[in-house]
C-alpha cells in the first residue's frame, strides 16, 4: 500500500491510500495488496492493454469506493489509435446503459453531427444523474446569420459557421470569446455560407457552399457566388485555401477518416480524400451509376459511412474499396445524421423524426419518434445521453430509452409564416450542449449534468489522465494539469452499486487504444500529488 500526505485544506495527519494499481503490462492484475484483479475481455497486452474499440473490456472489482458515497482519485496512462476509422470512445465508467446514468471518463469525437465533426478526442469527465432539470440558454446570434450551419470545438473555443450574414450576405466563421460575444474571424471567400468545420492535424477546416435558401423554404440569398473550397484558419480574420473541391459550387460535409480529410459535394454529388498537403483522390457518390445526392457521412468500426437522398438510404466504404450498400427503412427519403450511442451505430431521417439503428446485414432497428416531427438534423451524444434536434418546429428531444423521446426544448419560436424551423447544428463545449438554429440564427446551450471537459484535442501519443470526486466536485486532469472541474450534489445521484467499474467502455462506445499504470486511491489527492503522478 502506497500512503500520501495530504495537502492544503486536510489536517497534516490525513493519507490517501491506494487501494488498486493495475500496471496492465502483461495481464489484469491487481499489484496493490489489496489484489482485486480485473477480468479482461478481447484485450491483448501489449506495453498496456490494448482494446479494440469494439468488444475489448476489463471489469475491476471495484463495489463501493466510486459508486458516488466516498470521495476518490483515479488515474491512468492512454494513447488513443483511432487512425483506422475508430472513435477513441470510453476510457473508464461506472455507467449503466439501461437508466444512462453513472460516471465516465471519455474521449468525444462526433462526425454526422448533420454536416460537421464537432468534436475531435475531447476528454470529458461526467456524472449523468436520473433527474435534473433542462433550461436552455440563449447564446445569441453570431453577427446576422439566418442559419448556424456548423459548431466546432477548436483549440479552447467554440467556432459557428454559418449561412448569409446579413451585413454582407457571405457566410462567416465565429469564436465565442471569453465574455460570451461572437468574435468574427472573418469569411473564408465571397459564397454565402460556411457550411462544414473539421479539425484535422491539430488545425481548423471550413467548407463554404452556395446554399439554395428555397429548401429551407426561406427567401433565396442575394448572393450566388459559387463556394465549393476547403479553407485552413490561421488565426484572426485569416484563412488560406487549401483545396478546390473537383466539379462542385458547394461542399456540405466533412469529416477525417483514415488519416485523410474528406469532403462531399452536394449539388454535384461526390465524396474526396485530401492528404494535409491537399493532394486530392476521387471516392465517387454512390448508388445506382454513383450520382446519388449525399447529405452526411461519419467513421464508424473502420468503415466510413454515408447518408443519401433520393430514396438511397446508407452505403459505407473504406479508401481501398468501393461502396457497400447497407439498407434503409420506410420510409426514409433523406439521412440527415449519424450518431454512436451505446456501442452502436444510429441514423436521424425525414419525413419523419425517427431514429434507427444498425444491427448488421442492411437491417436497422426502430430506435424511436422525436413527437410528431418530421425530422432529425443536429444530433449529440452530451455526458451520457443523446440529444436530437428536429425539424419543423425547431425542438430538442433527449433519448429516455425504450425508443422513447422527452421534450427537452423548443429553440424557435411558432411562426406561422415560416415553414421550416431546424435545430441543424450541435457540440459539446465547456460542459454544456450547443445547438444552432434556422431561422433566428441562434445559438443556444444547455448545462445539466456535471461534466468537465478539455476543449482543446488529445495529441497523439502517451498522456496521464486523472479524475478526482470530493462529494462537490468532479475535476479533471490531463498530464498533470487541472484541465476543469464542476459542482456536483452526491444527493442527486444513482445508486450504482451494482453496477461494474468497466476499462475500456463509455456511453458512446468502446476504447480504441492502450491504457496501463490505471491507479486507484481512496481520497483526493492535492493539485501537487496529481502532478508528480504524471513526472514519475
Amino acid at each position: 500500500m502506497i500512503e500520501m500526505k495530504k495537502t492544503g485544506t486536510e489536517t497534516s495527519h490525513a493519507t490517501t491510500s491506494r487501494v488498486g494499481y493495475w500496471p496492465l503490462r502483461e495481464g489484469s492484475h491487481d499489484a496493490s495488496s489489496n489484489q482485486n484483479h480485473g477480468q479482461a475481455e478481447a484485450v491483448q497486452f501489449q506495453d498496456g492493454a490494448v482494446f479494440d474499440g469494439q468488444q475489448s473490456v476489463i471489469v475491476l472489482p471495484d463495489s463501493a469506493l466510486t459508486n458516488g458515497a466516498n470521495p476518490f482519485t483515479l488515474s491512468m496512462e492512454f494513447e488513443i489509435d483511432d487512425e483506422r476509422g475508430t472513435l477513441p470512445g470510453g476510457l473508464i465508467s461506472r455507467y449503466t446503459e439501461e437508466q444512462m446514468t453513472g460516471w465516465h471518463l471519455s474521449a468525444l469525437t462526433q462526425a454526422g453531427v448533420t454536416t460537421t465533426q464537432s468534436n475531435w478526442r475531447n476528454l470529458q469527465f461526467g456524472w449523468s444523474l436520473p433527474e435534473a432539470a433542462e433550461q436552455w440558454r440563449d447564446r445569441g446570434t453570431p453577427g446576422n446569420s439566418r442559419l448556424i450551419c456548423a459548431l466546432c470545438v477548436y483549440d479552447g473555443s467554440l467556432y459557428a459557421g454559418v449561412f448569409d450574414d446579413a451585413s454582407d450576405n457571405k457566410g462567416h466563421v465565429y469564436k465565442l470569446g471569453e465574455y460570451e460575444e461572437w468574435i468574427d474571424c472573418g469569411n473564408p471567400d465571397d459564397s454565402n455560407s460556411v457550411y462544414s468545420l473539421v479539425e484535422y492535424k491539430g488545425k481548423l477546416y471550413a467548407s463554404t457552399m452556395c446554399y439554395k435558401a428555397s429548401g429551407s423554404s426561406l427567401p433565396a440569398s442575394p448572393n450566388l457566388e459559387p463556394g465549393g473550397r476547403i479553407y485552413r484558419y490561421e488565426g484572426g480574420q485569416t484563412w488560406s485555401l487549401f483545396a478546390d473541391v473537383p466539379g462542385s459550387d458547394s461542399v456540405l460535409s466533412m469529416t477525417v477518416y483514415q488519416g485523410k480529410l474528406l469532403a462531399m459535394s452536394f449539388y454535384t454529388p461526390g465524396v474526396y480524400a485530401f492528404d494535409e498537403n491537399g493532394t486530392c483522390e476521387e471516392l465517387g457518390a454512390p448508388g445506382p451509376e454513383g450520382k446519388t445526392r449525399t447529405m452526411t457521412m461519419a467513421p464508424y468500426r473502420e468503415r466510413l459511412y454515408i447518408g443519401c437522398n433520393e430514396l438511397q438510404g446508407v452505403y459505407s466504404r473504406t479508401l481501398d474499396e468501393d461502396w457497400v450498400y447497407e439498407g434503409s427503412v420506410d420510409p426514409c427519403h433523406q439521412v440527415y445524421c449519424f450518431a454512436v450511442y451505446h456501442n452502436r451505430l444510429l441514423m436521424g431521417i425525414w419525413p419523419e423524426a425517427r431514429m434507427h439503428r444498425y444491427e448488421g446485414d442492411q437491417q436497422w432497428s426502430d430506435y424511436g419518434l422525436m413527437g410528431s416531427e418530421l425530422e432529425v438534423m443536429g444530433i449529440s451524444m452530451f455526458n451520457g445521453q443523446l440529444y436530437g434536434g428536429t425539424l419543423p418546429a425547431g425542438h430538442v428531444y433527449r433519448y429516455d430509452g425504450d425508443k422513447s423521446w422527452v421534450l427537452s426544448g423548443v429553440l424557435e419560436e411558432p411562426n406561422p409564416d415560416i415553414r421550416y424551423r431546424r435545430v441543424w447544428s450541435m457540440a459539446v463545449y465547456g460542459g454544456e450542449l450547443y445547438a444552432g438554429t434556422l431561422p433566428s440564427g441562434k445559438v443556444w446551450s444547455l448545462r445539466k449534468d456535471p461534466l468537465a471537459t478539455l476543449d482543446r484535442s488529445v495529441s497523439d501519443g502517451w498522456h496521464r489522465a486523472a479524475i478526482t470526486y470530493d462529494l462537490e466536485h468532479i475535476s479533471l486532469y490531463l498530464d498533470g494539469e487541472l484541465v476543469s472541474s464542476a459542482p456536483i450534489d452526491p444527493s442527486q445521484l444513482s445508486d450504482l452499486v451494482h453496477t461494474p467499474l468497466v476499462l475500456g467502455k463509455g456511453p458512446q462506445s468502446h476504447f480504441s487504444g492502450k491504457i496501463r499504470e490505471v491507479e486507484l486511491f481512496d481520497n483526493v489527492l492535492s493539485e501537487q500529488e496529481i502532478a508528480d503522478l504524471s513526472h514519475r
